[in-house]
């Protein structure tokens, strides 16, 4: 079908059509460098997740070690009554493993043979399952105050939450500083 002249659309009524032909090249290097924003924002994010998983998987394991200190300590009261099981050493990341104590007659261990084995054990269950893993235990009448001690990754530095939770006397002068977790348990 076929318009009269009168009805068609005139050129100025639609400039727009005349005149865009496609994107520029300056259209197109600010697409990118916009996407390019986006994507390095979502690596971020990405690094940051994991360095948060790590700093979760960290605490969780400083817990289940806190917490089976405390129970070794119930299990043996007497030797945390008494204060076999203090330890008021400054922190080091550099502690090796040590050997497990063996007791002088080997039928019936002392209070402090049994919290000495329990020490060793804890220190070396750091020492394998933490960077730097290193703890402090301080017996407050009938409660436990345990500090567990570890190293964050450096990828994790930017994550920094100070020494908050540390027992002051045993990080002073640490370098780099610990990260802690604070548990209290009653005995």
């Amino acid at each position: 079908m076929f318009l009269p002249l009168s009805m068609k659309p005139k050129a100025s009524v639609y400039p727009w059509r005349v005149r865009q032909s496609g994107f520029s090249l300056l259209e197109m290097m600010i697409a990118v460098l916009i996407m390019s924003f986006g994507v390095v924002g979502a690596a971020l994010l990405m690094a940051a997740t994991v360095q948060y998983n790590k700093t979760t998987q960290y605490q969780m394991v400083a817990q289940q070690i806190a917490n089976q200190l405390a129970e070794s300590m119930r299990a043996n009261t007497d030797g945390f009554m008494a204060d076999a099981y203090a330890k008021a050493d400054t922190y080091s990341s550099s502690i090796s493993a040590a050997s497990i104590p063996s007791c002088a007659v080997s039928s019936a261990c002392t209070i402090s043979e049994i919290a000495n084995i329990d020490k060793t054990k804890t220190a070396n269950t750091l020492i394998q399952s933490l960077p730097g893993g290193d703890f402090n235990v301080q017996r407050t009448d009938s409660r436990a105050d345990i500090w567990i001690m570890w190293l964050e990754p450096s990828t994790a530095a930017s994550l920094s939450f100070g020494t908050v939770n540390c027992r002051a006397s045993a990080v002073s002068g640490a370098n780099p500083a610990p990260r802690c977790l604070y548990w209290r348990a009653a005995i």
